[in-house]
């Protein structure tokens, strides 16, 4: 038995394996199906847009926020109370160049003047005097040359008498005698004279110097009462009234408002453009970057409304590049934070601002910044659908399609903006804006409405045909 179901288990198997063959054998062969001719096929029609020049430029836009021109701090220039305290120095008023702010006690530096301007009317009496006593002392320098005179002719005639023994000796003896008094009277005079030219410069000088002093205590006088040196806004009051102050001390900040600044920043890539526009208005040009001059506009946008300011890109801040943003920060001049143009929501500039605009720049506002540059090479520009996902163009040329990946400079108002030379693109090319399947350059196309210029595909192009 053992050895029966050894054969049945070895015969079964190979009975189905030779049912299949044989019923696979009685179905047979299926033929294969029939291949298609190849059928001549049209060019692929495509909806095309022209490329068409740039002359407006580029916009480089960049956010900003609004800081001040500059901030002047007052400080104390001499000591003493706080006498009065204007309301023009609380924070957020507006103030005018020249306005009292703040009057310190006056009472100790007006003593000062009125002593020096004393000690000066002094020096100057005393330089009267002394100048009497030059009057004096010149008269009688010229007396005693006058005795001298006298003297010595006196002794010079005893001289001759005694030699005719008409004189004794001892009455020539007596007029040397008078003609030394009178020498010795004349350089008295004559010292005299020099002490008091140097007594006179002494008090001269001391005259001099009670005038500076008095000049510094008038000065301290009027430092006294603190104005206002520009117009601005209050930013920080830091001293009340009766307080004391010592010279240094701060008392308030000052806003310059006749002109405000937006600090932005710009990729080197724009900066770069910045610099090459500037760079064609003026060939020999020889300035620094970080001078830069463009034209820039200023926008604050509020709901549906913004607000335009003209200003000036006017130059780059610090040496180097933000190390964080690898970005270099830049500085734009608004001369007039005070003329605002009001925008609506459809571009239009309104002709006056409405009730809720801004009346001036504001710090710390964020604002959008767009700098107009005119670069030194054409630019061209399409719709931005025109340009594929991967950054492929496809252009129309001789009823071939040509498939080009340019650079674009810039995406802006749904436009796309390319430089002329180096993307091969020119103004005046069409370019494909429907969709293909399976695009190859070198492929025929022809605009929607047109013919062909080139010969018809044969079938292996007929996925071609599809198209938006």
């Amino acid at each position: 038995m053992r050895r029966v179901s050894a054969i049945v288990g070895w015969i079964v198997p190979l009975v189905i394996l030779a049912a299949g063959i044989a019923a696979f054998t009685f179905m047979g062969e299926q033929p294969p199906p029939p291949r298609t001719s190849g059928v001549e096929d049209a060019a692929v029609p495509v909806r095309t847009i022209e490329v068409t020049p740039e002359v407006n430029g580029l916009t480089i836009e960049a956010d900003g926020v609004v800081v001040p021109l500059r901030e002047v701090t007052l400080a104390a220039e001499v000591g003493g109370r706080v006498r009065s305290k204007s309301a023009a120095c609380n924070e957020g008023q507006f103030v005018r160049a020249g306005t009292e702010l703040f009057q310190i006690d006056p009472r100790d530096y007006e003593l000062d003047v009125d002593r020096l301007d004393r000690e000066l009317k002094q020096a100057g009496h005393a330089i009267e005097e002394l100048d009497e006593e030059l009057v004096q002392n010149a008269s009688t320098i010229d007396l005693a040359r006058r005795q001298v005179d006298l003297a010595r002719r006196e002794a010079a005639r005893l001289e001759n008498l005694k030699t005719s023994r008409v004189v004794t000796e001892s009455e020539h003896d007596r007029a040397l005698r008078e003609e030394l008094t009178a020498t010795n009277t004349l350089t008295g005079a004559e010292g005299q004279k020099r002490v008091l030219a140097k007594r006179r410069n002494r008090l001269v000088e001391a005259q001099a110097l009670a005038t500076t002093m008095l000049d510094k205590a008038r000065l301290d006088l009027a430092r006294t009462r603190i104005v206002a040196p520009i117009d601005g806004i209050v930013v920080e009051d830091k001293v009340e009234q009766d307080s004391f102050v010592a010279k240094g001390t701060p008392l308030v900040t000052i806003e310059d408002t006749r002109a405000a600044e937006v600090r932005t920043s710009l990729q080197m890539d724009e900066l770069a453009r910045v610099w090459g526009s500037r760079r064609r208005g003026d060939v020999g040009s020889r300035q620094a970057h970080d001078e830069l001059d463009m034209p820039a506009t200023v926008v604050f946008t509020v709901g549906d409304a913004s607000y335009e300011w003209k200003g000036t890109l006017s130059r780059q801040e610090g040496r180097g590049l933000d190390e964080k943003t690898r970005t270099l920060p830049c500085r734009v001049l608004v001369d007039r934070p005070q003329d605002v143009v009001a925008i609506d929501r459809y571009g239009a500039a309104m002709p006056e601002p409405p009730l809720g605009a801004p009346k001036s720049l504001l710090r710390g506002m964020f604002v959008e910044v767009r700098v107009h540059v005119d670069p030194p090479t054409p630019l061209v520009s399409m719709p931005e659908e025109c340009q594929r996902p991967s950054g492929d163009v496809w252009v129309v040329r001789d009823g071939q399609l040509v498939v080009l990946r340019p650079r674009p400079l810039q995406v802006t108002g749904g436009r796309v903006v390319f430089e002329a030379v180096s993307s091969g693109l020119v103004a005046g090319d069409r370019v494909v804006v429907s969709q293909l399947a399976n695009p190859r350059p070198g492929m025929e196309v022809v605009e929607a409405g047109g013919t062909a210029a080139a010969p018809a595909r044969t079938a292996d192009t007929a996925g071609d045909k599809e198209a938006l």
